[in-house]
């Protein structure tokens, strides 16, 4: 099964915060624009095999027992 792993990269900070704005504007956040853009990248040029599909989103967590709690 494959899950998201938690990562650190060192990266340009005028690079860091042209991609907080332009995910602004796209209305996603940073690490979703990254993932989703880098995930085609990779596939396009054959790191990733055509079949794989992106994992979705999985963030966020089962929020079932908050909404069961705000209930009572």
């Amino acid at each position: 099964m494959r899950k998201r792993k938690a990562v650190t990269y060192r990266i340009d900070e005028t690079v860091v915060n042209a991609l907080k704005e332009l995910a602004i504007d796209r209305n996603t956040s940073v690490n979703k624009f990254l993932e989703t853009h880098l995930f085609n990248l990779l596939k396009s040029e054959g790191y990733i095999s055509e079949e794989t599909r992106p994992l979705g989103e999985t963030r966020g967590g089962d929020r079932s027992k908050a909404d069961e709690d705000a209930e009572e």
